[in-house]
């Protein structure tokens, strides 16, 4: 390659540096008689002007650019790796920090277990206590069952199987003594019904008892009266009459307050109410 004269300006003042420090060297000293001759030269440097490089300088990688990018893309990187089959010194330190974080999750894994545990034992008892709720409902339900079964029998049986009964009660003793005993008689059948002292007591306050429940023919029925006791021992037996209907609850009730005791002169009022 041909070189300009501009490349050799650097060249041109480094002799013309050199030229003058040749000079100032050979200058005589102060003390020196001899006087020294000056030579002074002018050295003149121009410019070449040039429009352009005869060749650029990156002609040549824009011609080969194809070229140079398949040989970059054939290098391959080589990484060379030298181990050592000795083992270095690991730290106690590491290896129980690994052993405590081994620790801790078995701890967390127990942990997790055990609530696991809990809130099945948790599902498990509400479930025991679902099916006992049901059971006790289960034999509610049983035992209405059955109630309502006692009860369509008792109705049945007192609709549709009624039969005709009498109950016979007495009263009208207050204001003086109460038999000790009533004889009840119908024909050859007689029932004696005794009296306590406090249905005695009972009696000569305005009560009423009863001497006589049992089921009977649908008829007219008489009965005889007859009183027990030491100021009834004058009486004469008392007489009543009464009508049951059949499949009916007939209720006769013998009032005596006018009958004295000993004294037959008064007649006992019979009550008679049906159901």
């Amino acid at each position: 390659m041909r070189r300009t004269p501009s490349r050799c300006l650097p060249a041109a003042l480094l002799v013309l540096f050199a030229a003058g420090s040749g000079v100032a060297a050979a200058a005589p000293a102060a003390g020196d008689v001899t006087a020294a001759t000056v030579e002074t030269r002018r050295v003149e440097v121009k410019r070449l002007k040039v429009d352009g490089p005869d060749r650029p300088s990156l002609v040549f990688l824009k011609e080969n650019r194809v070229f140079l990018r398949a040989e970059l893309d054939r290098l391959r990187q080589l990484v060379k790796v030298t181990r050592d089959d000795r083992g270095d010194l690991l730290d106690p330190r590491l290896l129980r920090l690994r052993e405590m974080a081994a620790e801790v999750a078995a701890a967390r894994d127990t942990l997790g277990d055990a609530e696991a545990a809990l809130a099945a034992r948790h599902r498990l008892e509400s479930v025991a206590e679902i099916v006992g709720l049901e059971a006790q409902l289960d034999l509610m339900e049983t035992l209405l069952a059955a109630q309502e079964e006692r009860l369509t029998a008792i109705e049945a049986d007192y609709l549709g199987e009624q039969r005709t009964a009498l109950v016979v009660v007495v009263g009208g003793f207050a204001g003086r003594p109460a038999p000790e005993a009533v004889v009840l008689a119908e024909g050859d059948r007689s029932w004696r019904v005794a009296f306590t002292a406090p249905q005695r007591l009972a009696l000569e306050q305005g009560g009423i008892a009863q001497v006589h429940h049992e089921h009977v023919e649908p008829r007219t029925h008489a009965f005889g009266l007859t009183f027990e006791g030491e100021d009834w021992v004058q009486a004469p037996p008392v007489v009543v009459s009464v009508e049951t209907p059949r499949d009916r609850l007939t209720f006769l009730e013998i009032d005596l307050g006018g009958t004295s005791a000993g004294d037959a002169a008064g007649a006992p009022v019979a009550v008679v109410w049906q159901r």
